[in-house]
């Protein structure tokens, strides 16, 4: 039963993407501006994540290109059930299993040293806000060490019991145009409107 239900629903998701619009922005389509996708954890490349809930990820045009302004900048929500506050400490495991999952990391090599997986490091804004570094191994596309700066956002609904995280995410130093451009999309909607 699972293998027919799997299977339709491959078939339904096909239909789909044979009617959009034929945008070449990596594997997904999108429309003019962002690709979209939204799935729920645990997700297969960051299996050892233990929150349930969604994923609102979108990418940029260009995301995927070196010489992009774009390059490695992107966006992503996680509307996640839980009854308790986020910590520094929670942001940054869980962020270093995303990478670590989504790039196929154990370790890399620099300058003739093994470095183990991801680093993040995030410090506290104010109450909901953070600021911080990801520095991991671009397996993809330059093959070499990167650092990615993020911003976060948490909002937690305390009706609902569940937290919605924002991340944006950018090679770029915080104060270039690229982050405006992160800024136009909304993600996943806190019920709660905090």
């Amino acid at each position: 039963m699972k293998l027919k239900i799997t299977l339709s629903v491959l078939l339904l998701y096909s239909c789909f993407l044979f009617g959009q619009e034929n945008e070449d922005v990596e594997v997904f389509k999108t429309d003019s501006t962002w690709i979209k996708e939204i799935i729920a954890f645990p997700i297969g490349f960051a299996q050892d994540i233990k929150y349930e809930g969604f994923e609102d990820l979108r990418f940029p045009q260009g995301w995927s290109k070196e010489g992009s302004p774009n390059f490695w900048s992107y966006v992503w929500a996680w509307r996640i059930k839980k009854n308790k506050t986020v910590t520094i400490s929670d942001l940054e495991k869980n962020i270093q299993l995303y990478f670590d999952g989504l790039l196929g990391l154990d370790f890399y090599n620099i300058d003739g040293r093994q470095v183990r997986k991801t680093n993040a490091l995030f410090l506290r804004k104010d109450d909901n806000h953070y600021i911080g570094k990801v520095k991991t191994f671009d397996t993809r596309y330059t093959k070499k060490p990167m650092t990615l700066n993020v911003l976060v956002a948490v909002n937690y609904c305390d009706q609902e019991k569940i937290t919605i995280i924002h991340f944006k995410f950018s090679p770029k130093p915080i104060d270039h145009d690229v982050w405006d451009k992160l800024d136009e999309v909304t993600l996943i909607k806190n019920i709660c409107n905090n």
